[in-house]
């Protein structure tokens, strides 16, 4: 009978310990879950930005079709804001982005307001210097065999933390998507 008076309390002294851990796991895991959202969003964004820019090539109005695709995925994004979004050559051994101050291969822009989501056109502009826009689609893109470019979108967001709890979660994250032109097939 004594051995059991001393166990009474024992119990809710453990729920005592164990409930703030298991609140704070949980929030955490919650947080994550919230930054792996934004995270597929934006390379979604970046996927469909990099085929959309493969199929337009060399058109005049392939960056421009880029921004609104990535525009309008990047609308999906819960728990962040767009931005930047780089369009550029990429290097085709290894898919990486040449230098954006220095090289003339990369375009980048970034959004002059609100994203215009349910509107026609797009709300990013070029990030003028020390970045530039001097990569034009119909001179500088090759989509003539046999020496097809590789382009290249990256889209960068902030991801602001949903709790306030975890100041890891509060950051700039990027992705980005690479593919080959197609060929030009109007010859």
């Amino acid at each position: 009978m004594r051995a059991r008076r001393k166990e009474k309390g024992a119990s809710l002294v453990e729920v005592g310990l164990v409930l703030p851990m298991l609140l704070v796991l949980g929030l955490g895991l919650s947080e994550v879950g919230f930054l792996v959202i934004d995270y597929i969003t934006a390379a979604n964004a970046a996927r469909s930005g990099a085929r959309t820019g493969a199929a337009a090539a060399d058109s005049a109005g392939a960056d421009d079709a880029i921004l609104e695709v990535v525009e309008e995925d990047a609308c999906n994004l819960r728990y962040g804001d767009l931005v930047k979004v780089t369009v550029f050559e990429a290097d085709p051994v290894d898919g990486s982005m040449p230098d954006p101050v220095s090289s003339k291969l990369v375009n980048t822009y970034v959004p002059s307001g609100a994203l215009q989501c349910d509107a026609i056109g797009h709300a990013l502009v070029c990030a003028g210097p020390p970045l530039s826009c001097d990569w034009d689609p119909t001179t500088d893109r090759d989509n003539v065999p046999p020496g097809f470019d590789a382009i290249g979108v990256e889209v960068e967001f902030s991801h602001t933390s949903v709790t306030k709890l975890f100041s890891y979660f509060t950051g700039t994250w990027a992705d980005t998507a690479v593919m080959q032109l197609e060929p030009d097939t109007r010859a």
